[in-house]
């Protein structure tokens, strides 16, 4: 990954989606709030989500239409590319895609929000 990757992250807790930059995997960890993540392929992308969050006291999931993941992701999602060789770079979504994959927001125990 190289410095300045660009990045979709999606947040639960204040309803949205917005571009960020990270550089190393200390940051993918700070931008999600999280010690340990877990990978969702999509694509030409990646999400990166907390491999802890239903264990640890989350309280926010992220919905994606079913063709993108079919249940709950539990926290806030980061979301950065892939490349040929492996690496992570840069999101190859704008915002208003991913607000289009996203079918809504809610608590672990389901109470909908939409976005």
């Amino acid at each position: 990954m190289k410095n300045n990757t660009s990045a979709i992250l999606v947040d639960p807790f204040n309803y949205s989606i917005r571009k960020v930059f990270v550089s190393d995997i200390e940051d993918i960890r700070a931008q999600i709030v999280c010690d340990m993540f877990t990978c969702v392929g999509i694509g030409d992308n990646t999400l990166y989500l907390d491999d802890e969050g239903l264990i640890n006291g989350t309280e926010r999931a992220v919905r994606f239409v079913d063709e993108v993941y079919p249940q709950p992701l539990a926290g806030r999602i980061l979301i950065l590319g892939n490349l040929p060789n492996g690496d992570s770079g840069d999101c190859t979504l704008s915002e208003i895609e991913v607000k289009s994959l996203v079918k809504h927001c809610c608590d672990i125990l389901p109470s909908e929000v939409e976005f």
